[in-house]
């Protein structure tokens, strides 16, 4: 199992826009490209920055379903999101295998 994590920094005030936006787009746009098989949203708990830290984990059994959703969609998807909140929240992404 792979898993392909997006961490969400955003600004306090916009959570319920940010977490509507999350779950009512995003994540359905990146689900319908067919690469992953599930996926959860965590928040960070005892983060040392400000605002709120969130993780949004896409699962696949497959890495090379990870790497083609990374070559084909990822720029686009997540690049379009950011625009939606500029200046509001800061991501970053990584990819893990699940040991265990």
């Amino acid at each position: 199992m792979f898993l392909y994590n997006i961490t969400f920094l955003i600004d306090e005030p916009i959570e319920q826009q940010w977490l509507d936006e999350l779950k009512n787009n995003y994540i359905p746009m990146i689900m319908e490209t067919g690469f992953f098989q599930s996926y959860q949203l965590l928040q960070v708990t005892d983060s040392p920055n400000e605002g709120l830290t969130f993780c949004l984990q896409f699962r696949t059994n497959e890495i090379s379903s990870l790497q083609s959703y990374q070559n084909l969609y990822a720029m686009q998807t997540e690049g379009n999101f950011q625009q939606i909140f500029t200046n509001q929240m800061v991501t970053f992404t990584s990819t893990m295998k699940l040991i265990d």
